[in-house]
């Protein structure tokens, strides 16, 4: 035990610095957080360093170290309310909707929603650690926190397998599904003589990235005639759709999604200033390519329109008996789009 007394000064030194070796290997930062945060909120709210440090502090002690990127944008409704729109778009993307009267509180659940979303255990040891400041408006000054006895520790309350309290743990975040009824004028121009005009009426069901729609429709009326003749028929065009649509370009209130669509029509001919009764109807399966837009507007109201590409399968060609040349036959490819209010649930 007396060695170093006689060790050299040089000998000295190493043996302290190969000691200390370890202890600096594991207290070395592991590189600063990066919180890259599109902050848009009107007067009287926090400004957006607030509620990026306020991420940065929900984190704390967190090991992971992804670049986070989040869109949060505030605005104010018709009634005065607040919407706060939430999107993430590193590490895990997500979406989420807050509605309220305080844009502090929001902008602070809005932080917890976001550090909940990359390291949960995290957030729930440095609320232990590290507890909030009560509530206060953003004007006010900081007050001094109440000693740590007097609050309770998220550590003491219970938790489930690991997880922390309910209390803290934000509201199902947009990627679960969620679901809406809509209705819209059709415009046609794909499977009927002349354009057209109808109605639509649909379901969608939306999980993150994805929707899936179910919709039936009709165009009451279009006119075609044999060319150079008087005699005709008047058409009616019913249809049932399926699409699926995968979102390519996103916003806290405005999203665009490229689709794929399959149709099941059936164009129904009457015959006009004919000589005999002339009526057929005709099943024509038609697959499409398209774009669909989903606007915010009121909660829980929402603006939707779409534009597609439809190619007929089957081109069956309407004539009347007796009389030469063609009534009408569907185009090779044509477009069909749609206009009108979804009701989100």
């Amino acid at each position: 035990m007396h060695a170093s007394r006689w060790a050299p000064p040089a000998l000295q030194a190493l043996i302290v610095t190969a000691a200390l070796l370890p202890t600096r290997a594991i207290a070395a930062p592991t590189g600063p957080r990066t919180v890259e945060l599109r902050w848009e909120a009107p007067d009287g709210c926090p400004a957006g360093d607030e509620v990026r440090n306020e991420i940065i502090r929900l984190l704390g002690s967190s090991e992971q170290r992804q670049p986070i990127e989040v869109d949060i944008a505030v605005a104010r409704e018709g009634d005065a309310r607040l919407r706060l729109a939430l999107r993430i778009r590193q590490p895990a993307p997500g979406e989420r909707v807050l509605q309220g009267d305080d844009c502090a509180s929001m902008s602070r659940a809005a932080a917890l929603i976001v550090a909940m979303s990359i390291d949960p255990d995290a957030v729930a040891r440095n609320a232990a650690a590290q507890p909030q400041a009560p509530d206060a408006p953003v004007a006010r000054a900081p007050r001094s926190p109440p000693p740590a006895s007097d609050r309770p520790r998220a550590a003491d309350r219970p938790t489930m397998a690991g997880r922390p309290p309910a209390a803290d743990r934000p509201p199902a975040a947009e990627r679960d599904v969620d679901g809406a009824l809509w209705l819209s004028a059709h415009v046609e121009q794909a499977l009927v003589p002349t354009l057209g005009v109808g109605l639509a009426a649909g379901g969608a069901i939306r999980s993150g990235w994805f929707r899936a729609d179910a919709a039936a429709g009709v165009v009451p009326s279009s006119s075609g005639r044999i060319a150079g003749q008087a005699a005709g028929a008047e058409f009616r065009l019913w249809f049932l759709e399926v699409d699926t649509c995968a979102r390519a370009l996103g916003h806290p209130a405005v999203r665009v999604y490229l689709c794929a669509l399959g149709r099941q029509h059936w164009l129904t001919a009457t015959g006009r200033q004919v000589d005999e009764p002339f009526h057929r109807t005709a099943p024509i399966l038609a697959l499409g390519l398209g774009s669909l837009i989903e606007a915010d507007i009121a909660a829980p109201l929402r603006l939707e329109g779409a534009l597609h590409a439809v190619a007929p399968l089957q081109r069956p060609r309407f004539i009347v008996e007796n009389l030469e040349g063609t009534v009408y036959r569907p185009p090779a490819a044509g477009v069909s789009a749609r206009l009108g209010l979804a009701l989100v649930f």
